[in-house]
């Protein structure tokens, strides 16, 4: 990014949507990031640990904006946003 820019800088997953998103903050489910398969699985892991559910989802590669371009198309259409929760007692 050139400092000297009067625009503002463009954050990509700002416009982008995560599909089933708002059923499953209904259900209780907090997103907490959104990665590379691998990197959702290893938190995936470390959470379990913690005593978390967790869920994740794909995002909706036709909410990717303008600013996006092939590298949307070839890496973003593999990341997953991650979803947390306390473990539910049985």
């Amino acid at each position: 990014m050139n400092p000297a820019s009067d625009s503002p800088p463009v954050y990509c997953s700002e416009s982008i949507v995560v599909l089933r998103a708002s059923a499953l903050a209904d259900d209780g489910w907090e997103q907490r990031t959104i990665s590379d398969e691998t990197r959702v699985a290893e938190l995936e892991k470390q959470y379990t640990e913690l005593g978390f559910e967790t869920t994740s989802t794909e995002l909706d590669p036709a909410s990717f904006g303008e600013a996006c371009t092939t590298c949307a198309e070839t890496a973003c259409t593999t990341y997953r946003a991650l979803f947390i929760r306390r473990a539910r007692s049985r």
